[in-house]
């Protein structure tokens, strides 16, 4: 499988910079339902999310469900959403 990569922003001087985590809104996702995370005319691309606790997801809405850590969560440039049976509050970057 090949390998898929996503770009996460920093901040900082030139090349330089802390990587940082900088939401542009906060989701309550309720039980059952999917954050898209792809751009659309009202919407930004979603490159990152934050959850303060272990929370449920399927990628895409399908498969098996896994445990997501408290903390932030790259997002893949394939993942068009993410599923939360258990419902979720997610800042969103």
């Amino acid at each position: 499988m090949a390998s898929v990569r996503t770009t996460i922003p920093y901040s900082g001087y030139g090349h330089q910079g802390l990587q940082v985590f900088t939401p542009n809104r906060i989701e309550t996702i309720a039980a059952g339902n999917s954050l898209s995370t792809a751009q659309s005319a009202t919407q930004a691309q979603v490159y990152a999310i934050r959850v303060s606790d272990i929370t449920d997801y399927q990628i895409n809405g399908t498969g098996d469900t896994a445990t997501m850590p408290a903390g932030c969560t790259g997002i893949a440039s394939n993942v068009t959403s993410l599923k939360f049976p258990n419902g979720a509050v997610v800042e969103v970057m």
